[in-house]
């Protein structure tokens, strides 16, 4: 292992709770050994590999899984081996053709090969900025989305950190959650390499509205420049405001219960299945973004407002939590026969995953932004997971027959059948799984699916948070079956998961991710 410069101490230097109430609790296992394991890989992948592990733009996920492992207890024995598993097939870092410069940013976005000069100009940006002031600037404002005079073409900026499934949102979430400057820098690199996929469903008006920040947001900024992790008056607001309480207008189950109704949404109406050659993202673009950007803006109502207050804010990113946690959980299951494993009992849609585990991270992001750029993210972030929805075949979402036939208490495999025999006092001495959370962790730890441990760590994130819901909150958001859902939604899509990835803990063979959607 080379000997690592002194100045990523600042950036690999420690580890921070995460900055907003809402962020994810870590659970215990961490001590002074498991953290130092993490900042030793971390630092490791940041100076030897690229972004992308192959030719084909696929991304290195070795940070995303070391600090989902970590952050469910992990040990540094257990974090080591995570990180080898990814050693074996990384890209090394490419060293770029120039560095990068504020006066020739905008000139190399989308080339990979520049990848490592991103990185070193947003390592010296975060050192003379706060993370606040570098996410408004080369993310959210008009400049970095519509372009100036010295941009030369639009950049596109927020496209391009949605791309690809949201890897760039995550891997600089990743950094935001837990405080490591090194990360976000990564993030952000990782963002300029990226294509800006999605153009035609993001109208240019949209960062208009985020041209003037006002006081409010400017005092936001200047309370989030004193510390990476500091929680800012938007967190702290949500926080006090029960989510669910808000009147937020269109809710996002009313968007879906339209994108089911309507034929021209369907397979079908897309003309489904497509050529090889034809991407199904790219004909949902060609044929639906203006009429997937109007349903957007029936949900960013109160979003588009020039107040929008934190705890619309805190509504939202709730909405989102329970729309992907929907989407994954009973599409996967009304599209169980599209599953590649054989038994067709859940299709564990690679892409559906991406949304669950991204959407963990919206409160870490929003608690670094303005209220008018967290507003944008949050509008262009449901954008992206409705266009992945019909994009993937619109599963159906038979909300009521998924609560009949799928557990809410799932145990390990043989887990009835055990030897051991509890004492005669014990409580309960037939259920396999008291708290069903507790051996799903345990098997998800030692997984080796990179995306396993984030997708279960979400879950549990939005049962710590929204288990407690009882059915018939949803009751009136025009989704059939809707009243039926309650905070049990997150543990079932959990065992589900469990299940078709494999209890390899417990003995199963490993599973995998399903990919060939839903038409």
């Amino acid at each position: 292992m080379p000997a690592f410069p002194v100045d990523l101490d600042s950036f690999f230097g420690s580890v921070a709770l995460g900055p907003s109430p809402l962020s994810p609790a870590r659970l215990p296992g961490i001590t002074a050994e498991s953290r130092t394991a993490l900042l030793k890989a971390l630092r490791d992948n940041h100076v030897k590999w690229h972004t992308y592990f192959n030719d084909e733009g696929m991304h290195n996920h070795a940070a995303h899984h070391l600090v989902a492992i970590y952050a469910l207890g992990a040990s540094g024995r257990l974090l080591e081996a995570a990180y080898h598993t990814h050693v074996v097939y990384m890209k090394p870092a490419i060293r770029p053709p120039n560095g990068v410069t504020e006066s020739t940013f905008w000139a190399h976005l989308e080339d990979e090969q520049y990848y490592d000069a991103y990185l070193h100009f947003f390592r010296d940006l975060l050192g003379q900025k706060s993370v606040s002031e570098v996410l408004e600037e080369y993310i959210f404002s008009p400049k970095a989305n519509v372009g100036d005079a010295t941009t030369g073409d639009a950049p596109k900026m927020l496209l391009r950190f949605l791309a690809t499934i949201v890897h760039p949102l995550i891997h600089t979430g990743c950094g935001l959650e837990f405080g490591i400057l090194g990360l976000v820098a990564e993030g952000l690199a990782q963002t300029c390499a990226h294509p800006p996929h999605g153009e035609a469903f993001l109208p240019t008006r949209i960062y208009r509205q985020n041209d003037n920040i006002s006081a409010i947001d400017s005092v936001v900024l200047a309370l989030n420049s004193l510390s990476l992790n500091h929680k800012s008056a938007t967190t702290a607001a949500a926080a006090s405001s029960h989510a669910s309480d808000i009147k937020t207008g269109v809710h996002a189950f009313d968007i879906l219960a339209k994108i089911l109704r309507q034929h021209k949404y369907s397979p079908a109406g897309l003309g489904f299945p497509l050529p090889e050659d034809v991407h199904p993202f790219v004909r949902v673009e060609e044929r639906l973004a203006g009429d997937l950007a109007a349903l957007t803006d029936e949900w960013a109502v109160e979003l588009d407002a020039p107040d929008v207050s934190s705890a619309t804010i805190a509504a939202k990113i709730e909405e989102l939590a329970w729309m992907n946690a929907l989407l994954y959980g009973v599409g996967g299951w009304s599209g169980r026969d599209r599953s590649e494993k054989q038994d067709k009992k859940f299709n564990a849609d690679f892409f559906f995953m991406h949304l669950v585990t991204s959407s963990v991270f919206l409160p870490s992001i929003v608690a670094y932004l303005s209220p008018r750029s967290a507003a944008l993210l949050l509008r262009s972030y449901f954008t992206v997971s409705i266009v992945w929805y019909v994009a993937q075949g619109r599963p159906t979402l038979p909300i009521r027959d998924f609560y009949a036939h799928v557990t809410a208490y799932p145990a390990p495999p043989g887990a009835s059948e055990s030897r051991v025999v509890p004492a005669p006092t014990t409580l309960t001495p037939d259920d396999p799984a008291p708290n069903p959370w507790l051996p799903i962790v345990q098997t998800t730890l030692v997984h080796p699916s990179e995306h396993l441990c984030k997708l279960q760590r979400a879950l549990l994130h939005d049962a710590t948070l929204y288990g407690a819901r009882a059915p018939g909150e949803f009751a009136g958001t025009g989704l059939e079956g809707a009243e039926l859902l309650d905070g049990t939604l997150f543990v079932r899509a959990a065992g589900l998961t469990a299940h078709r990835m494999g209890w390899m803990r417990e003995g199963q063979e490993i599973g995998d991710w399903d990919r060939p959607g839903f038409a």
